[in-house]
């Protein structure tokens, strides 16, 4: 009888630890280079330098309050039955100069933002006056503001402080800053590039979806998937469109990744018969960091780098679930291109919660719980979005965050505390510092 050829590759894993396997991938980030852009095109990406005041804001004393600017000691005693009368002897809007002086028993009618009237000290609002019933005189009738509702120049920032530091994501409230320091283009560092290759001869786009309907295929879910989350992560998506597991399909397709950043490959990641991505990357020079980490869902997942001219491209070799791909994504990529999108927060910000039913892991690896979270309690409760298999797509769309259960852990009881991973979408503005949960 001939002999049968090996059908499954054999292959070493090296099974690091969520945070042996993050210190490695970020041990190679380098920040891009830099780029000017106009402030409203900056939005999610991180500036490439310190930035400075250029002016000092507000340039003067001015009014935090609509109603008369005084000297504090003159109305020290006003009271209900006992009014101060003073002259109204002018009226000063924002973005008037500063101009006439306040004198002893005067008033100056001023508008919130406007500057502050040489010898007032005090800014008494509208409703504790009259509002003039005389023209021209004004009845003060309590003494609260006394010495109060001045905003003083320079509170929000002197010439030459520093108002952003270099790593600062931009978000809709920097762009405010940005334009209050009077600029035109910023210096950001430049957007990541990712080639995203899902692979195999299964996958189905949506105009061939009658073959999914068939029974013949499955949907391409994860290339959409991830190519959105990159977009979350303040990068640019790079489709590559489906690799069949053909050998030449695939050389196609890493080939026309040359230009990227970085490299997705999407299935063909562990040691099935048709798992030909390692072994195409191979013939292109591909140097392979790690295999395999001691995570559920995602555990078959490596890192490597791919010759590219006098260069190396970083490659991500996801599992092909689309779970296992967005969690190892969420876990390991998406830091990454924070990292080399010159963020200087780029990890997912943790939430204490309370397990809302036991939370249960394989407990040899650190497992990642999709849950939604019940935030009429406090501490919120996490809840399990539903059958926890890595094939499956509807639980994970409706999880707001993973709950981790180490791998020092077998359960979580009902009732106990569990470190919950929130998911967000804001380019780059829900990432904060690394947490003890965020590294493993």
């Amino acid at each position: 009888m001939k002999k049968q050829e090996p059908r499954f590759e054999v292959r070493s894993a090296d099974w690091l630890t969520l945070k042996q396997a993050q210190e490695v991938i970020l041990s190679s980030a380098q920040p891009l280079l830099s780029e000017e852009l106009p402030v409203q095109a900056c939005l999610g990406r991180s500036l490439s330098q310190d930035l400075v005041a250029r002016a000092t804001l507000p340039p003067w004393d001015n009014s935090a309050m609509d109603g008369y600017a005084v000297r504090g000691e003159e109305i020290s005693h006003a009271g209900p039955s006992t009014p101060v009368v003073l002259s109204v002897t002018g009226v000063v809007h924002a973005g008037d100069l500063p101009g006439s002086s306040v004198g002893a028993g005067e008033a100056i009618r001023i508008m919130t933002g406007a500057p502050i009237p040489p010898g007032a000290d005090s800014v008494i609002r509208v409703e504790d006056t009259d509002s003039e019933q005389t023209p021209g005189i004004v009845n003060v009738f309590k003494n609260r503001d006394e010495r109060r509702n001045i905003r003083p120049a320079g509170q929000d920032m002197q010439l030459g402080d520093q108002v952003l530091v270099k790593g600062t994501t931009v978000t809709s409230t920097t762009v405010g800053l940005l334009a209050a320091l009077g600029m035109g283009n910023v210096p950001v560092v430049k957007q990541p590039s990712v080639g995203i290759l899902p692979t195999g001869d299964e996958l189905r786009t949506p105009e061939r979806y009658e073959d999914v309907q068939r029974g013949e295929g499955i949907p391409e879910s994860n290339g959409p998937m991830l190519a959105a989350a990159v977009t979350g992560a303040s990068a640019m998506p790079l489709p590559l469109g489906i690799a069949s597991d053909d050998p030449e399909t695939l050389r196609e397709r890493i080939s026309e990744a040359t230009d990227a950043d970085v490299l997705i490959t999407i299935g063909g990641a562990s040691m099935g018969e048709a798992d030909l991505v390692k072994e195409i990357l191979e013939e292109f020079g591909f140097e392979q960091d790690f295999w395999r980490v001691r995570i559920r869902p995602g555990s078959p997942f490596g890192f490597g780098r791919l010759p590219r001219g006098d260069t190396y491209q970083p490659v991500f070799s996801l599992p092909g679930n689309p779970t296992s791909a967005f969690v190892t994504f969420e876990l390991f990529v998406r830091p990454f291109l924070l990292a080399i999108g010159g963020h200087k927060r780029i990890f997912r910000r943790t939430l204490r919660c309370q397990a809302a039913e036991p939370l249960k892991g394989p407990g040899e690896l650190s497992h990642f719980l999709r849950v939604r979270l019940d935030s009429s309690t406090v501490p919120p409760k996490a809840h399990i979005t539903g059958p926890q298999g890595s094939g499956l797509i509807t639980t994970l769309a409706d999880a707001e965050g993973l709950a981790v259960v180490s791998e020092h852990q077998t359960e979580i009881a009902e009732g106990d505390s569990v470190d919950v991973i929130l998911l967000a979408d804001t380019p780059g503005a829900e990432s904060y510092a690394k947490s003890e949960v965020s590294t493993g």
